[in-house]
């Protein structure tokens, strides 16, 4: 199996950029990085020099949001006639021999393999190995937690066959449409326990609150609640495109668009910034409600 890794920088920590080249390029023939208009994209194309070659920088020259640039590394990929891409975010960290693993479970049948996301803010090394997880499980919905973009190793055939990530949502559920996609489409969706990647949602901080959390094997144990130090924009984002998720596959009559948007308002009420967050929200329910969106049918 052919394979690449492709990410999406913008505005990228050079450090962790750096940690995350350093990880992945052992691991693929190739890594192709589509910068998104940062301030510091001369630093990324410098960065990528260090890598014989082995690394490929294009550019935008403005924010055009994730979902395009996916859809870019997708292409990309495709030219090359690479058979699968592991898709990564600017800041995080592959485990030594993660692609190898999930490449093992990339069957025809199969559009996506993820690894378990290991939060740096949430969760440390020692506690993801203390924990009763099934080595494999198969996901069955396209928002289920553990399959995000970042570490997911996706058929590349597969991922242009449903249409790639769609550029509209700009960022936050391009992933989760994505992968609803997939499974609209006959894909199955795999997530690899026995290898995980090192990452961070938001700017996660424990709240000393505690809140029932279900695990893999059924059990539910009181864990800590987290804030996600979202901006503003973000939480636009958040609202209007779980709104449109909704909508789009089928699921609107049951609300659960908005049931899922009134707690996330709720944490941020523990943040700096709360009334800005809030209205965004707010913004974010009402463009997704009114926006015209086309029930998806594969």
């Amino acid at each position: 199996m052919k394979r690449c890794a492709g990410m999406v920088t913008f505005n990228p920590d050079m450090a962790r950029l750096q940690a995350n080249l350093d990880a992945i390029t052992p691991q693929v023939e190739e890594v192709f990085v589509f910068d998104n208009g940062s301030g510091n994209a001369q630093a990324v194309r410098e960065l990528s020099k260090r890598y014989d070659g082995a690394v490929h920088v294009q550019g935008a020259g403005r924010n055009l949001g994730i979902a395009a640039g996916l859809n870019a590394v997708l292409q990309w990929a495709a030219a090359r006639q690479y058979d699968a891409a592991l898709l990564l975010d600017q800041d995080s960290v592959a485990t030594s021999g993660m692609v190898d693993a999930l490449a093992q479970l990339l069957t025809d049948d199969v559009g996506l393999v993820c690894p378990f996301i290991l939060d740096r803010n949430r969760m440390t090394e020692e506690q993801y190995r203390s924990q009763r997880l099934p080595a494999v499980e198969q996901l069955t919905h396209g928002a289920s937690h553990g399959a995000i973009t970042s570490g997911s190793l996706v058929s590349v055939p597969a991922a242009l066959a449903v249409g790639g990530f769609d550029d509209a949502l700009f960022i936050d559920y391009v992933d989760f449409d994505f992968n609803e996609r997939l499974l609209l489409n006959g894909y199955r969706i795999v997530k690899d326990n026995a290898v995980y990647l090192l990452h961070e949602k938001g700017k996660s901080g424990q709240t000393g609150l505690k809140v029932p959390r279900r695990r893999s094997d059924g059990t539910v144990v009181w864990a800590p609640l987290f804030t996600l130090g979202y901006n503003p924009m973000r939480c636009y984002y958040q609202a209007r495109n779980r709104v449109i998720y909704w909508k789009k596959y089928h699921k609107w009559t049951k609300l659960e668009g908005l049931v899922e948007i009134p707690p996330l308002m709720a944490l941020s009420l523990l943040e700096p910034h709360r009334f800005g967050k809030l209205r965004a929200y707010c913004k974010g329910i009402a463009d997704g409600v009114r926006m015209p969106v086309k029930e998806y049918r594969p």
